[in-house]
C-alpha cells in the first residue's frame, strides 16, 4: 500500500481521565493508550474503508472466525452475533454458511458496506464505546474478536455482550497477546491504534472479573498464514530461546456467569468438554 492510499485512522479522543490500567487486570506500571486512533466515523472520513484496507480486513482473525465456524457446527448452535464485524468480510465467508441467523454490529461506517458484502446476517449500526443498546434478543454464540484492545472503556461493550446471553450461551474473544507480539518485558501500548494488551495471563484474569468464564483459550496467528508453520517459534518461546511468537492471537472460548435463568455459577465452575 502507497502512502498515497493509505488512510490516517481517525483520532477520538477521551472523554474523561483514563482508568487505571489495574482495573482492567493490567499490572502497575503499565502504560495505556489514551486515546482511540482505530474508530471509523462516517462523515468525518468517509475513505477510512478504502480497497486496501478492505482487502487486508480478510486475512486478519481468520482463524478466530474458523474456530467459531467450527463451533456452531459441532454444537448445532442456531444463532450467532458479531460484535464489531467490521466491513463484513469474515462474518460473510465463515458464518453465513454455517448459520442462517446471524446478527452483526459495528461502526456506521464499517456496517455500511458490511451491508453490501453479509448475504442474510442483519446488522446494527452501533458505537461500541457507549453501545446503550437494550437486548433485544439472546444468542448462541457471540463473537468479539480484536475488538476490546481498541476501546477506552471495553465494560460498556462486554455488558452488552452478556446482556445477548441465556444460560449456555458460548462468547468468543480474541485480543493480541502482549507478550507474544512485543516481548516479555513491555509494558506499555506500542501500537497507537490499541489502547491497552494484555499477556496470556492477564487476559484471562480480566475474562472473568468481567463475568465471563474461559472454557477453552487457543492461540493462533494473528493472519491467514497456518499454524503449523508457527509453531517451531512458538516452542522457541516457550523455551525463551526466542523474545517473540507467531502465535501471538489469544481467543478465548468463554461462559457467561449468571446469564439466563438458572445460569447463575460460581467462578469455579467446571467447563463443559462438549465445549472444548
Amino acid at each position: 500500500m502507497t502512502t498515497a492510499t493509505r488512510a490516517k485512522p481517525v483520532v477520538v479522543e477521551a472523554g474523561a481521565a483514563p482508568r487505571d490500567p489495574t482495573e482492567f487486570g493490567l499490572p502497575r506500571g503499565y502504560r495505556q493508550g489514551v486515546r482511540n486512533e482505530s474508530l471509523d466515523h462516517t462523515g468525518e472520513y468517509p475513505d477510512y474503508w478504502h480497497p486496501a484496507r478492505l482487502a487486508m480486513s480478510g486475512r486478519y482473525q481468520r482463524h478466530v472466525y474458523r474456530w467459531a465456524a467450527g463451533v456452531v457446527l459441532r454444537r448445532g448452535l442456531g444463532s450467532v452475533l458479531d460484535v464489531g464485524c467490521g466491513p463484513g468480510t469474515k462474518l460473510a465467508e465463515w458464518i453465513e454458511p454455517v448459520c442462517a441467523d446471524a446478527e452483526g454490529m459495528d461502526q456506521p461506517s464499517a456496517v455500511a458496506i458490511a451491508r453490501t458484502r453479509c448475504r442474510h446476517a442483519r446488522l446494527h449500526a452501533v458505537d461500541l464505546e457507549r453501545p446503550g443498546v437494550a437486548p433485544w434478543r439472546t444468542f448462541d454464540l457471540i463473537l468479539f474478536a480484536d475488538v476490546v484492545e481498541h476501546l477506552l472503556d471495553p465494560d460498556p461493550a462486554l455488558a452488552m455482550i452478556r446482556s445477548f446471553a441465556h444460560a449456555r450461551t458460548l462468547v468468543l474473544v480474541s485480543t493480541p497477546d502482549r507478550d507474544r507480539v512485543r516481548g516479555r518485558g513491555c509494558r506499555e501500548a506500542v501500537k497507537r491504534e490499541h489502547v491497552r494488551e494484555w499477556s496470556r495471563r492477564e487476559f484471562l484474569s480480566f475474562l472473568r472479573s468481567r463475568g465471563l468464564r474461559p472454557v477453552r483459550s487457543r492461540l493462533m496467528p494473528q493472519d491467514d498464514r497456518p499454524v503449523r508453520s508457527c509453531l517451531r517459534g512458538e516452542a522457541a518461546f516457550r523455551l525463551r530461546l526466542a523474545d517473540r511468537s507467531e502465535l501471538r492471537c489469544h481467543a478465548v472460548l468463554c461462559r457467561v456467569d449468571g446469564a439466563g435463568r438458572g445460569g447463575a455459577t460460581n467462578g469455579g465452575g467446571h467447563a463443559d468438554r462438549r465445549d472444548l
